[in-house]
């Protein structure tokens, strides 16, 4: 069980860094949040500047250790989320991330409408980010399901 909570922690890692910027791409390129950003001249003003190097560790940084908080909070459920079968239990993980995570964190989604002012915080940007992270835990949950193929085919059998 230590090697297999090691290997789920690691994956959950691993794919929220690799989700975060591929659903970020996603949404700065097809769904427009490059539009709320810096340099664009309507840009968000409390966001930072993506492209600035500095800031891409720090980004890479933050996602390995919320990769890592995620995989830790997580692991306790992992016999469970593996009885549960691999598409169950993958949505059961992406849903967790996506609801818990962001959309009812404190300082999540719902927090935004209550505390930001329309005017600084838009509901197109909102509905963007709420698609890109949907993305991003859809993706996620998937690449669980890959790496403990192995796992759910012997609680199936």
């Amino acid at each position: 069980m230590y090697r297999k909570s090691i290997k789920f922690v690691a994956i959950i890692m691993f794919s929220q860094v690799f989700t975060y910027y591929l659903a970020g791409i996603v949404a700065q390129f097809l769904l427009g949040a490059s539009e709320f950003y810096p340099p664009s001249p309507n840009a968000i003003v409390y966001l930072k500047d993506p492209h600035v190097n500095s800031l891409q560790i720090l980004i890479f940084s933050a996602q390995l250790l919320r990769g890592f908080l995620f995989g830790l909070i997580l692991m306790p459920l992992l016999p469970q989320i593996i009885k549960l079968g691999k598409w169950r239990g993958s949505v059961l993980i992406g849903g967790i991330i996506l609801i818990i995570g962001y959309i009812a964190a404190s300082g999540g989604l719902i927090e935004h409408f209550v505390f930001f002012k329309p005017e600084h915080y838009p509901i197109q940007f909102a509905l963007i980010t709420l698609e890109e992270i949907t993305i991003q835990t859809l993706i996620l949950s998937t690449i669980f399901a890959l790496f403990f193929k192995k796992e759910f085919e012997q609680v199936s059998q």
